[in-house]
């Protein structure tokens, strides 16, 4: 099959993240919110809805996710732009905290028929919950309300993706630490499988799972490791995610970076990301701008997909090397025996043994 092009980017990639706005209800302590420099603001609508009509009359993507940093049910246009979206016929990923979705929002969004619905749940218990700073939030409060909008909109769309992400700290990260005070959330082989079977049992509660089934799945929920990126599959189109703890690019190093002499990345391989401001930026990690490569105010995506320094950046990653200063940074090292062998072993992992790193598990079957 012939090979398709938009700009110099390789079509349809797997997404495009649009922010719709950075301003968010809660205040993780895993965020790299504190370290962000741009001001907080929403994508005017109207410029959403032209951005979302060129990526799905061009093919640009397989889904929309409305996705990078900030909670998108926040925006005052939010189920105008997402009744945009479906009209355009693009399939639709939304990822939220959660919050919402025991009010008013969520009894909105029944009504549609989403692609997928990611709930960055990462805090699956009480202690936890704390990392998240959600004002007066509690606990039982933000655990009710999403079981039952899951309950509610499954009853009727059970089509739809579902996935329920939960934070995986079993690889620290130092640096973060230093300004946070401790991240645990699941740490250990035992605490994975311990929050995997607790939430499983309330999905099966909600889904009315036969005995039989739910004891094959708690068996081999106790076959998971905490050192695997688990994807499991509990249940048909509902998943369980561990997500990685990220430092966000180093975002929280005071100390200098020795930036990466090699590496690779999925910017621009399979996705790329739109800021609230129009900016299109290489990834969904780059939460503060630094990659932006031309805004949506003044040209089409199609132009900035077309630029001659994306070329380069993309031309370098095939060729594993890394040309924009700020993914050298993203990519590099605190020491140098680490700047040396990490360029190797990232292209490695995401290359060649992903595999080994990527589990994915199938529950119910």
């Amino acid at each position: 099959m012939k090979i398709k092009y938009y700009g110099h980017v390789e079509v349809p990639l797997q997404r495009v993240h649009i922010e719709l706005t950075n301003v968010c209800n809660f205040n993780c302590a895993f965020c790299p919110k504190t370290e962000m420099k741009r001001p907080y603001g929403f994508m005017e609508a109207d410029l959403a809805k032209r951005i979302i009509s060129e990526i799905g009359g061009e093919g640009i993507s397989k889904k929309i996710a409305f996705h990078v940093m900030g909670e998108p049910t926040l925006h005052p246009d939010f189920f105008d732009i997402l009744d945009h979206t479906l009209n355009e016929d693009v399939p639709v990923g939304l990822t939220t905290n959660g919050a919402a979705l025991g009010g008013a929002i969520g009894k909105r969004l029944i009504n549609y028929n989403l692609h997928q619905i990611d709930v960055s749940l990462q805090t699956p218990d009480e202690k936890s919950f704390k990392l998240r700073k959600a004002g007066s939030l509690s606990y039982e409060e933000y655990q009710g309300g999403i079981l039952g909008f899951f309950s509610s909109y499954m009853s009727t769309k059970r089509d739809t993706i579902f996935k329920f992400r939960f934070l995986n700290t079993r690889f620290r990260k130092k640096s973060m630490e230093s300004r946070t005070g401790p991240v645990r959330v699941i740490s250990s082989t035992e605490e994975l499988r311990a929050t995997f079977a607790s939430w499983a049992g309330k999905i099966y509660d909600i889904l009315d799972t036969p005995d039989e089934v739910r004891r094959k799945a708690m068996k081999r929920i106790n076959t998971l490791s905490a050192y695997k990126w688990n994807v499991v599959e509990i249940s048909p189109r509902v998943y369980f995610e561990t997500y990685v703890l990220n430092d966000w690019g180093s975002a929280f190093d005071d100390k200098g970076i020795y930036d990466a002499w090699a590496g690779y990345c999925f910017g621009m391989r399979d996705h790329f990301s739109i800021l609230y401001n129009g900016d299109v930026v290489l990834c969904c990690i780059d939460y503060d701008g630094n990659t932006a490569l031309g805004n949506l105010h003044d040209h089409s995506l199609k132009e900035v997909l077309s630029s001659e320094t994306l070329g380069r950046i993309i031309e370098g990653f095939k060729n594993y090397r890394v040309i924009h200063p700020h993914c050298r940074r993203c990519l590099g090292s605190k020491s140098v025996p680490s700047w040396l062998v990490k360029p190797v072993a990232s292209i490695l992992v995401l290359k060649v043994l992903k595999p080994l790193f990527y589990k994915k598990t199938v529950l119910f079957s």
